[in-house]
């Protein structure tokens, strides 16, 4: 998986030759995909000193991502630069509490970083007029509509001779983030103390032997910051369980950033799967990665119609299925939790051509007729009355058909989830289905809407499980 996500952060950063700027593999773009407002606060620069002019307000544009630099830290007391998303409490607006934390993420910034002589200047100038800015903040921020408020980030602008500065236009800003970010690739703080967990030895991912990282996985899944996960229990130790040299660590980190933009998707029962192509033959499809790209930016659901094969929106999977077999697919279910996320099912080797027979035959099974509408009345199925779809019958994606008798809304144990995680897993992965298991399922529902009067909804499931077990049945994954 790390050597697939690593060739992904590779075309990413160095496509067509040319190597993109450095900070612009480790800028974070997914977290604002929702940003509608940007509230800058404009300074200008004066004889090498700074002096507050005014607030602006323009619209976020994602092409000008490397301009904000934003990057959240783990501490979540202020960002890797003076960018940071403006947060309310459930939508309210208490521009008190808004002021006082962007008041707190800023100053806390500045506190760390000022030792520089031009950001002194530039924290005295807030310093001294904060009274002023804050106030102007205000006023600019109550302007906006709710769902912009909900959807804004603060970002600092230098006016130098007339021209408008990002910090990402700025070298010292542009350093800070860089070497920040790098920093965290080989060391933390644990219980106040800095700990560097770095050394020689053979990087994992390219095999070349140098000076290797072990901090630089950008996902949550390893991790030493219980004592007890690094190698006898030492944390300097942490590249020699999994060393990473610093080009790996870059290109780790774009592949994530692509896999977050594009691929990352939610399932159902609050679960995620990140879709992560591996293209055997060493060489990227650049072709299929635009086209990745292109169905994600223009959410373009009328490729011949697709429906989706596990949710509604898995759009992407369209071009994927009819590739050919020259990349299989790597599929991360996750659970979200503080900090980062667990992994709940993961396969891999899934061929596209297994993908095209697993959609070609869930349509085909959703045409029988005995699934229809005109046919479920004239055999008194359901009232002749009802109109419309049956969009309850209709079960076109494998997530939602299976997830009709594992349902997390009435377990107490969280076994149901689990049977339905392996389930979907099992299918992807070309793994028979325990029968027994699903079957008792099916009985289980089934028998909980008799037992509640609800004789459409048992109508429905029964309809669901003929449904699930021809599909089963036409793919090889059951046997009756």
């Amino acid at each position: 998986m790390l050597e697939a996500i690593k060739k992904l952060g590779e075309y990413e950063t160095e496509k067509e030759g040319t190597e993109i700027e450095d900070i612009e593999k480790f800028v974070e773009k997914v977290p604002l995909k929702n940003t509608k407002k940007v509230i800058c606060i404009v300074f200008k620069a004066i004889n090498g000193d700074f002096v507050y002019d005014h607030i602006h307000i323009e619209d976020y544009d994602e092409s000008k991502s490397i301009k904000y630099l934003y990057r959240s830290t783990q501490h979540k007391q202020y960002n890797v630069t003076p960018t940071a998303k403006i947060t309310t409490v459930k939508g309210k607006v208490d521009i008190k509490n808004i002021i006082e934390n962007v008041k707190n993420q800023l100053f806390r910034w500045f506190n760390t970083y000022s030792n520089e002589n031009s950001l002194r200047s530039l924290k005295k100038a807030l310093e001294e007029k904060q009274e002023e800015i804050f106030r102007d903040f205000a006023s600019k921020y109550q302007e906006l509509t709710k769902d912009e408020r909900n959807n804004s980030i603060l970002t600092i602008i230098i006016q130098d001779n007339g021209v408008n500065k990002y910090i990402g236009d700025i070298e010292i800003f542009k350093k800070i983030f860089t070497e920040s970010v790098e920093e965290k690739f080989k060391s933390r703080k644990w219980g106040g103390k800095k700990v560097e967990a770095k050394g020689s030895g053979i990087c994992c991912i390219c095999g070349e032997r140098k000076e290797v990282l072990g901090l630089a996985l950008p996902f949550p899944f390893y991790t030493v910051d219980k004592r007890g996960f690094a190698p006898e229990f030492t944390r300097e130790d942490a590249w020699k369980r999994l060393p990473i040299c610093k080009k790996c660590a870059e290109h780790l980190m774009a592949g994530k950033n692509f896999l977050d933009t594009y691929t990352l998707k939610s399932f159902y029962q609050g679960y995620k799967f990140y879709l992560i192509p591996n293209f055997v033959l060493g060489e990227i499809d650049e072709e299929l990665i635009k086209e990745i790209k292109r169905q994600e930016r223009n959410k373009d659901y009328s490729v011949e119609k697709y429906s989706g094969l596990l949710i509604e929106d898995d759009y992407i999977l369209e071009p994927i299925k009819n590739r050919g077999d020259l990349l299989n697919l790597i599929f991360m279910f996750i659970q979200q939790k503080q900090g980062g996320f667990d992994i709940a099912k993961y396969v891999e080797d899934v061929p596209p051509s297994w993908l095209n027979r697993l959609s070609a035959t869930l349509q085909e099974v959703n045409r029988l007729p005995i699934f229809k509408e005109e046919t479920l009345k004239k055999l008194g199925i359901v009232g002749k009355k009802r109109s419309g779809d049956l969009k309850d019958i209709d079960s076109t994606r494998i997530g939602g058909l299976v997830e009709s008798f594992f349902p997390k809304s009435r377990e107490t144990t969280g076994i149901y989830s689990k049977y339905f995680i392996d389930i979907v897993g099992d299918i992807l992965a070309q793994k028979p289905i325990n029968k027994d298991l699903l079957f008792s399922a099916f009985m289980r529902e089934i028998r909980n809407r008799q037992v509640n009067k609800k004789d459409y909804e048992e109508k429905i499931l029964v309809l669901k499980s003929f449904m699930l077990v021809l599909f089963l049945k036409k793919v090889n994954l059951i046997k009756i």
